[in-house]
């Protein structure tokens, strides 16, 4: 099958069905696309909202040629994965809560596959700041299901981990703007993750990432979208403003919004999670990790609390909220970062 009668139809305004999109990205997901051809696609995509079928068909693709990470047996994996594609210059606070939610999930069972990619539109990626942080981020699947079974944490490189994006990741990195692979890369966890926080771009896409979740056979998963006084948003959890948040659960989807200063934490100006480059990024994390207090320590709170909530480890945001605390404080979010640093460096997979 050629790609060309689907372009066409796109161009036409005509959204993909379900099975054409997946076609459509069967096609540029094993190189028999032509770069220009995807470059078109994913352009003409972006002009427009995405409908349900679209970005469900593509993520079938991907989540059908991932490099798999197995689950150590008893544990409930989540993701703390956004869509990106914001340009924002705040520190990466899904990385951060990432790694106190394992800390505070382990004992209870719960382990974060988190999974990330290089930014293409903000100051630092997950993968960037970890880096920074000394995880090595090319690393045998192996090494990631014992960095899930002894720290609770791994980091699941999209590059590593999603070998057929070699055909589109290079057209995706020269357009420069955002494409449904913003919103592909949280759907396609390497773990299977079923539960999980994802943030996205645009606060009208809560209620449809939802339930593309849904359709996906996602059990617990909130959709978010935080505001800022300057409407630009975050996606997080916001202590700026306030969160539209839709929350998938018992086969449903509540969309509710939420502000953080009736849970105790302070509001804070945007500039006080503002960061410059992944290296300003790591050393904020460092110091939310070491205990120091402040704008960014909250925000990593109310952000862990969440997925612990999610995760079925805590009760509610309240509760989350504590158990993110004591997480810090004891040393052992600290602790998951050491461990898996050290576990990812004794791996012998070279950088490719």
């Amino acid at each position: 099958m050629s790609i060309q009668p689907l372009l066409a139809q796109v161009m036409q305004g005509q959204p993909l069905a379900e099975q054409q999109a997946v076609a459509a990205f069967e096609l540029v997901m094993t190189g028999q696309a032509s770069p220009v051809q995807v470059g078109a696609l994913l352009a003409m995509l972006s002009q427009r909202e995405l409908t349900l079928d679209e970005i469900t068909g593509a993520a079938r693709v991907m989540r059908d040629k991932v490099t798999r990470v197995d689950v150590p047996d008893g544990l409930t994996v989540i993701d703390t994965c956004g869509t990106g594609g914001d340009h924002s210059n705040r520190f990466n606070v899904s990385t951060a809560a990432g790694l106190v939610a394992a800390a505070a999930g382990r004992p209870k069972g719960v382990g974060v596959a988190k999974h990330g990619n290089r930014s293409v539109t903000s100051k630092s990626g997950s993968s960037q700041v970890l880096e920074m942080l000394g995880v090595k981020l090319f690393v045998d699947p192996m090494t990631q299901t014992r960095c899930i079974d002894e720290a609770g944490f791994c980091f699941c490189f999209a590059q590593a981990y999603h070998p057929a994006m070699k055909y589109a990741g290079p057209v995706r990195a020269e357009l420069g703007f955002r494409t449904i692979f913003n919103v592909l890369g949280p759907l396609t966890n390497p773990a299977g993750a079923t539960r999980q926080i994802m943030g996205v771009y645009d606060a009208a896409l809560t209620e449809s990432i939802a339930t593309v979740l849904g359709r996906l056979g996602s059990d617990v998963a909130m959709v978010l979208r935080g505001q800022t006084p300057d409407g630009a948003g975050m996606g997080e959890i916001s202590t700026c403003g306030p969160t539209r948040i839709s929350h998938l659960h018992d086969g449903k989807i509540d969309t509710y919004e939420l502000d953080v200063t009736t849970l105790g934490v302070t509001a804070c100006d945007p500039d006080d999670l503002a960061v410059s480059d992944p290296a300003s990024s790591a050393k904020v994390i460092a110091s939310v990790l070491a205990g120091d207090q402040g704008a960014p320590r909250d925000i990593v709170l109310i952000n862990a609390a969440a997925a612990l909530l999610v995760a079925g480890a805590a009760d509610e945001l309240a509760h989350g909220l504590t158990l993110a605390a004591e997480a810090i404080d004891s040393g052992a979010a600290r602790r998951v970062l050491d461990t898996v640093v050290a576990l990812t460096s004794s791996d012998p997979t070279p950088a490719p």
